[in-house]
C-alpha cells in the first residue's frame, strides 16, 4: 500500500527564510497538508534566524566573550542597561522575519537590548521595560489559546520539603519501560523559589545552557489581554545559578523522554510566538501557568501509539527536541549508546498544544553519531552539521485514529547526509521511512530518490493506533 501524506513537521516551509550567516536563533511554524486528509493541518517548529550583535569601544565583541565576562565577574549589568566594566557594551538584536501561513501584524522593533533576567511585574500589568536589555526574539507563529487536556494520571499532592530534589539526567528519569515515576508527583504552586529549579517533580535540567537547569527564560515586555508581546528571551550562559529566573518571568524546563511538558500559559504570543514554563511570580516563586493542561510538570505523550529508537551503532547519537511551546531552541535530549533503545514523545493532536486552533507535533534534530550531547542539543553556527544544522529531522504525533512519523533532510543542511542509515520498522507501520547511507538515498517504502537530486523531499510513515514505530540506527 502506498500512502502520499506529507510530513507532520514543516521545516521544509521556512527554507526560503534563512539566511546565511547567523549566530543566535529563533523558530517559525509552517504548514504541512496531508492529501489525504484535506481538514488537517500540522504545525511544528522550523528555523529561521535571528542575529545578535555585541560591541564595545566601536569593535566586535563575541557572545563568548560576553557570556565569560558576566560568569567570571569582570563584566556587569549597569543600571543603564548596559554592561560595564571600564567601557560600555550595546548589544542590537535583528530580526530576521519568519514566514506565516497568514499575514501577521508585524512585532514592535526592539534595539539595543542586553541579555539578561530582568525583574518584572505580575502578569497582566503591563510596564514599560528599558530598551537596552539583551534579546532573542522568539519565533512568530499566531496565537492561540490551549483548552485541551492532557492525557495524564491523577497526580499525588506533595510538599515541597517531602520530595526527593536529587539531579537526575534524561536516562534516570525514565525507565526501560518509558515511565517516569517523579513525573507523576503534582508540582506545589507558590512552595519553590523561583531561583531553585523543580528537581524532584520530573523536570528535566538542561545543564549544557547554562541557566541553572532551565532549558530558556521568556520574559514579555507587554503583557495584555491580547497577548505577550517584545518577548526577551535570555541568552544562554547567562546565570548558571538560575537566577536569572526572576519574577515576571516564564521559565522553561525539559521533560524526558516520552513526557511532554504541561505547563504554558494561555495568552501566547501576539505575533505568533510560543511561550511556556513555569510562571515566577510576584513573591519569586514558582507556580504552573494558567494554561496548564495537567497538574505535574511532565505528561506521558500518546498512548495510541509508541515511537522507539535502536542505536545499533559504534558510537553515541544524541536526538534532540524542540523546547515548544516555549524558546523553541533544540535542546532537550535524548542520547543512546551502543546497543541501547529509548522512547521518543509522540503528542496526540487533540491534547496538546494548539497553535491558532491547529492541530501540533514533536520535532527532532537528529545528529551523526559521535557528536556529544552537549554539541548536539543547542544552537550551532553554519558550517556545524550539529544541533539547528544537523543532517536529518524527524517529526511524529498521533492522529484521533492513526499516528505519522516523517523523515527528512534538514533544508538548512541540504549538503550534508547523515553518518548512518536510519530505518522505520514495525508490524503496524504503513509505508515506512528509510535513509540508506551506502545509495544516499531517501525511501517511502519502496519508492527511492537520491538525496542530492531532491534535497527537500522527505517521507511520512502511517502508524496504526496501538502499534509501535521503532526508529533503528545502523550503518547500513
Amino acid at each position: 500500500m502506498k500512502i502520499s501524506h506529507i510530513a507532520t513537521i514543516a521545516a521544509l516551509v521556512s527554507a526560503s527564510a534563512a539566511k546565511p550567516h547567523h549566530y543566535v536563533h529563533r523558530h517559525a511554524h509552517g504548514a504541512a497538508k496531508r492529501d489525504a486528509r484535506a481538514d488537517n493541518v500540522v504545525y511544528a517548529p522550523a528555523a529561521v534566524e535571528t542575529i545578535i550583535k555585541y560591541v564595545l569601544d566601536g569593535h566586535d565583541v563575541s557572545a563568548e566573550e560576553v557570556r565569560i565576562g558576566l560568569l567570571n565577574g569582570t563584566l556587569e549589568w549597569g543600571s543603564d542597561g548596559n554592561l560595564s566594566t571600564s567601557a560600555k557594551i550595546a548589544a542590537v538584536a535583528l530580526a530576521t522575519p519568519a514566514p506565516s501561513p497568514s499575514p501577521q501584524p508585524a512585532e514592535k522593533p526592539k534595539s539595543d537590548v542586553k541579555p539578561a533576567a530582568v525583574v518584572e511585574k505580575p502578569e497582566n500589568k503591563p510596564e514599560d521595560k528599558p530598551a537596552e536589555e539583551q534579546v532573542e526574539k522568539s519565533a512568530e507563529k499566531p496565537v492561540e489559546k490551549p483548552t485541551a487536556k492532557a492525557d495524564v494520571k491523577p497526580a499525588p499532592e506533595s510538599k515541597h520539603g517531602e520530595v526527593d530534589t536529587t539531579l537526575r539526567t534524561a536516562a534516570q528519569l525514565v525507565d526501560k519501560d518509558g515511565h517516569c515515576a517523579s513525573c507523576d508527583i503534582e508540582f506545589p504552586n507558590g512552595q519553590v523559589p523561583c531561583s531553585e529549579f523543580p528537581y524532584g517533580y520530573g523536570a528535566m535540567p538542561i545543564q549544557h545552557e547554562g541557566l541553572g537547569g532551565w532549558s530558556g527564560i521568556q520574559d514579555p515586555g507587554y503583557r495584555g489581554g491580547d497577548g505577550y508581546g517584545d518577548i526577551r528571551t535570555v541568552v544562554s550562559g547567562s546565570c548558571n545559578d538560575g537566577s536569572c529566573c526572576s519574577p515576571g518571568t516564564f521559565c522553561s524546563y525539559g521533560c524526558a523522554n516520552p513526557y511532554l511538558k504541561l505547563s504554558f500559559p494561555k495568552k501566547q504570543g501576539i505575533t505568533g510566538q510560543s511561550v511556556g514554563g513555569l510562571y515566577c511570580n510576584d513573591k519569586g516563586m514558582l507556580e504552573m501557568a494558567d494554561g496548564s493542561i495537567g497538574k505535574t510538570l511532565c505528561g506521558p505523550s500518546s498512548k495510541s501509539m509508541t515511537v522507539k529508537v535502536q542505536n545499533k551503532l559504534k558510537k553515541s547519537v544524541s536526538i534532540c527536541r524542540t523546547d515548544y511551546p516555549g524558546t523553541e531552541s533544540m535542546t532537550f535530549p535524548l542520547t543512546l549508546g551502543p546497543g541501547e533503545t529509548g522512547y521518543l514523545a509522540s503528542p496526540d493532536q487533540d491534547k496538546y498544544y494548539f497553535w491558532q486552533g491547529k492541530r501540533t507535533s514533536a520535532q527532532y534534530y537528529v545528529n551523526s553519531q559521535g557528536v556529544p550531547e552537549s554539541e548536539a542539543c543547542t544552537w550551532a553556527k553554519p558550517g556545524d552539521a550539529r544541533g539547528n544544522w544537523s543532517p536529518t529531522i524527524l517529526g511524529t504525533s498521533f492522529d484521533k485514529t492513526e499516528g505519522f512519523t516523517g523523515l527528512f533532510q534538514n533544508p538548512e543542511r541540504k549538503d550534508v547526509a547523515i553518518n548512518y542509515s536510519i530505518t522505520f520498522t514495525g508490524d503496524g507501520v504503513i509505508s515506512p521511512c528509510r535513509y540508506k547511507k551506502s545509495t544516499d538515498q531517501y525511501c517511502q517504502d519502496q519508492e527511492c530518490w537520491k538525496r542530492e537530486d531532491e534535497p527537500l523531499r522527505g517521507c511520512t510513515a502511517a502508524v496504526k493506533k496501538d502499534s509501535t514505530l521503532t526508529v533503528v540506527l545502523s550503518d547500513d
